[in-house]
């Protein structure tokens, strides 16, 4: 990352800098200084990182990807996963967009939120996922690392929690869930 890069996702990514009281917090400005003092959030960002609009369109850009896995995924348990964009990026992308454990993929989930009329649950109570993979640790006494992290299925991960194995849940219980969620695609 460039010096720029890395100064904006100090701002964006770790000070979290998305309304004007958290610039005022950071400046230690008194409260409505920055919002008096920039009209958008844009130039408080221009204005820090000595750069133009068009040049932060680009910074932004660059993020583009980071920032639609850190909206979706990130939590402060997760904050020290989420600290290196471009390894979150490279260990996202080696998940292949399927699930760990019974391989089924994002677009078959949302296959079956579909036809369930847009809800993961059978009782429509409103869960944690609405038929999104989840990151998920593979032995849950270990941290969010890159090593002990995957990508898993609501149902897989529901269901395993952390009562059985990695190894064990794909020994006994992956394919009788894949074949599972491939018949409710069917129905």
């Amino acid at each position: 990352m460039t010096s720029i890069e890395k100064r904006y996702f100090e701002l964006k990514y770790n000070h979290k800098i998305n309304e004007f009281y958290k610039i005022d917090d950071l400046k230690k400005w008194p409260k409505g200084t920055a919002k008096s003092k920039y009209k958008r959030l844009d130039n408080f960002y221009c204005d820090e990182l000595g750069i133009t609009l068009i040049e932060l369109e680009k910074v932004i850009n660059d993020f583009k990807e980071y920032h639609h896995l850190y909206q979706k995924y990130f939590n402060e348990d997760r904050k020290e996963f989420f600290a290196n964009p471009n390894r979150l990026i490279e260990w996202f992308n080696n998940q292949n967009n399927s699930c760990h454990y019974c391989d089924i993929t994002q677009k078959e989930l949302l296959k079956i939120v579909e036809l369930r009329g847009g809800n993961m649950t059978l009782n429509n109570l409103q869960k944690r996922s609405k038929g999104s993979l989840e990151i998920e640790k593979l032995d849950s006494n270990k941290g969010y690392t890159f090593d002990n992290s995957v990508l898993a299925c609501p149902f897989c991960n529901n269901a395993k929690s952390n009562l059985i194995s990695d190894e064990d849940w794909k020994k006994y219980f992956s394919k009788p869930m894949k074949r599972y969620l491939l018949s409710l695609n069917k129905k």
